[in-house]
């Protein structure tokens, strides 16, 4: 337990001091996961014994997709965007939910002076956006760069790696180490099961209500709750903001409408990642949530995406380790 402590405490800070290295090593490890996890399909479904060969083909099916998105789907959807922002700019100049708030004075005039507060930085905006991907564009490509190059050696040498964590540790105790990572493996894979399951509801759920309001954003919308839903709790009102004031600009009952069904559509997919996760990974709802601010707190934003596996760590750490020393009487 000592020696789990120890390298916890080195790499959580290494992580506070060297970020982008320690970014590179979540996301490759993340990539590494999913690749594991389609060519697992791969070994089942087409009864392959080769293990490389599955992995191979787990690569080329996931680049091949990760680059579709950048050539077909990428222009695209910078495209729309662009349209969406002018939309939603326009909506807030123009204060279009004034004709829909005429009964009620108060707030239409609380819109109104939140409106007039954020049009001087509205119109800063985009010069902002530029600005802050143009000082983060070198970290930003190095960062995917080496998350690529080090997620694809990492899926060869995965099972290499793999016997090597329990070397770090006394041989006494490399029994009780192997169990532990092997569930702490399986907790992984679990939990991007379910991040991948919730965001696909979500994302078809916004996909098939726009279908009906404007075909021609439903992809969009879509794809956007899809992405934003692999962000765990944060992602939510990074999502729901731009796609409720979009949806005002067809009217109240439309902005309602999305409301109630968005409002719905995460309630039941935040009660059905806790339950899943609680019942896979066999850890307490209330230690994620807060895994997940203390990781968002400590590390910025790529810690958002370690709470729930920290909250899965320390749980396995207590089950392998102290629950036997706790209960001993």
């Amino acid at each position: 337990m000592y020696y789990t402590l120890f390298y916890t405490a080195i790499v959580m800070f290494l992580w506070i001091v060297f970020r982008s290295f320690f970014q590179i090593c979540l996301f490759s490890f993340m990539l590494l996961i999913v690749v594991d996890a389609i060519a697992s399909v791969f070994r089942k479904v087409l009864r392959l014994s080769h293990k490389k060969l599955a992995t191979i083909l787990a690569l080329v099916l996931f680049f091949s997709l990760f680059g579709w998105a950048l050539v077909e789907v990428l222009p695209r959807a910078f495209t729309q965007f662009a349209d969406f922002y002018s939309l939603v700019a326009k909506v807030i100049r123009e204060k279009a939910w004034e004709q829909y708030f005429e009964t009620k004075q108060g707030l239409a005039e609380l819109l109104s002076d939140l409106a007039d507060y954020l049009l001087p930085y509205l119109d800063k905006l985009v010069e902002f956006v530029l600005k802050w991907f143009a000082q983060r564009a070198p970290e930003f490509i190095v960062v995917t760069f080496f998350t690529i190059l080090l997620g694809i050696y990492a899926s060869f040498y995965a099972s290499s790696i793999a016997q090597f964590v329990p070397k770090l540790y006394p041989l006494k105790c490399r029994t009780v180490v192997n169990e532990f990572w092997d569930d702490f493996k399986v907790s992984m894979r679990k939990f991007i099961a379910v991040l991948t399951f919730n965001a696909l509801i979500v994302g078809l759920g916004l996909g098939m209500t726009f279908f009906f309001i404007s075909p021609s954003y439903a992809p969009l919308i879509g794809l956007w709750g899809f992405i934003t839903n692999f962000i765990p709790i944060v992602g939510v009102p990074l999502e729901l903001i731009p796609i409720l004031l979009f949806s005002l600009t067809f009217g109240l009952k439309t902005f309602l409408l999305v409301l109630v069904l968005a409002s719905g559509l995460h309630l039941f997919v935040f009660i059905l990642f806790f339950e899943l996760t609680k019942s896979s990974m066999r850890v307490n709802p209330v230690l994620m949530i807060v895994s997940i601010v203390l990781g968002g707190m400590i590390f910025g934003f790529a810690g958002v995406f370690v709470g729930a596996p920290m909250a899965a760590f320390f749980t396995l750490l207590y089950k392998h380790f102290l629950r036997a020393r706790f209960e001993d009487t």
